[in-house]
């Protein structure tokens, strides 16, 4: 792939690079312009290297810089990170049209033909975390709209039973005890190792 003045060609991404992004998109990773056009730009905590490792190797062909590991401050402390960042291109700014709107970042109505199985896998690493009988997604960016939309594009795609929680003032994703087998089927495959500890509920664990 040749680039030109603004950054990357603008080929089309291929059908896991859309997966894996509309997942990162929907998760921690954000699209941002630089120059003419977008650029994907993914942070991950320094214990999640391998996810951090695991996108820049799908983008491979959009991407020139290595990982860059540094310490962010958060509430006066230091925590190890781990970043990189696409080169511009055209398709991004073509994905920041359909997850992007005036306020930031927004649920596209087309969202349950986007969720496949590693979309779903890699938003779950990003924002997915275990509950007490069930597992949620950490929807706290999304209006409760949307995090509704979401919820009736699992149940109606996969079957999953969902339904939407309060929590701090937003609004959570819960996958309900009686469909944690099914997502597991779903996504498992796609599930780095240091991440299965996340589809396991709290009641099923050994103490």
């Amino acid at each position: 792939m040749r680039d030109n003045a603004e950054g990357s060609s603008g080929s089309d991404l291929t059908g896991r690079q859309q997966s894996v992004l509309v997942g990162t998109l929907l998760g921690d990773g954000c699209l941002a312009r630089h120059g003419r056009y977008h650029r994907l730009h993914v942070k991950h905590k320094g214990v999640h290297r391998r996810l951090a490792e695991l996108k820049r190797d799908i983008f491979v062909n959009h991407v020139s810089m290595p990982l860059h590991e540094f310490d962010q401050r958060l509430g006066g402390r230091l925590f190890p990170a781990v970043q990189f960042a696409t080169r511009t291109s055209p398709v991004f700014t073509e994905w920041h049209s359909r997850f992007y709107g005036a306020g930031g970042k927004i649920v596209p109505q087309d969202v349950d033909g986007l969720l496949t199985p590693l979309a779903l896998a890699v938003w779950f690493m990003d924002d997915g975390a275990a509950d007490f009988a069930g597992v949620t997604f950490q929807t706290h960016s999304f209006t409760f709209e949307e995090v509704t939309m979401l919820g009736m594009a699992l149940r109606e795609r996969y079957r999953l039973e969902t339904n939407t929680r309060r929590n701090k003032g937003r609004w959570l994703l819960y996958i309900r005890s009686a469909s944690v087998d099914r997502m597991e089927e779903l996504v498992g495959p796609h599930i780095l190792e240091e991440f299965r500890y996340k589809l396991v509920p709290r009641r099923s664990r050994t103490p």
